[in-house]
């Protein structure tokens, strides 16, 4: 996905707070500028910072993050996949009984 700026960015910011990994990756820079009618008759330009973006959002012991750090380019694409495992999962079964369940009035 791409994203837009109005100030240049780092190409990874990670923080990590309570346990979850917050990743901001901004590759490929480039710079143009947009010109917009202001509220008289001029117009106003505007410089912005386009990036190839992604933003992953997960445990942090779950992410790879110094690989993340040295090699943000590789994770562009990537979306993070909690384990079938993880508590607090359900599976997709168990989510259709639940529904089931609620369109009966009934609780489980």
């Amino acid at each position: 996905m791409k994203a837009r700026f109005s100030q240049p960015q780092l190409p990874v910011k990670i923080i990590q707070k309570d346990g979850t990994a917050y990743v901001y990756i901004c590759q490929n820079e480039t710079q143009g500028q947009e010109t917009y009618p202001d509220m008289g008759d001029g117009q106003t330009t505007e410089t912005y910072y386009e990036y190839d973006y992604n933003e992953i959002i997960a445990p942090a012991d779950a992410l790879p993050l110094e690989d993340i750090q040295a090699h943000p380019g590789d994770y562009l694409d990537y979306t993070y996949q909690p384990e079938a495992s993880d508590p607090g999962i359900q599976t997709l079964e168990e989510i259709e009984k639940l529904k089931a369940a609620i369109e009966r009035g009934l609780t489980v």
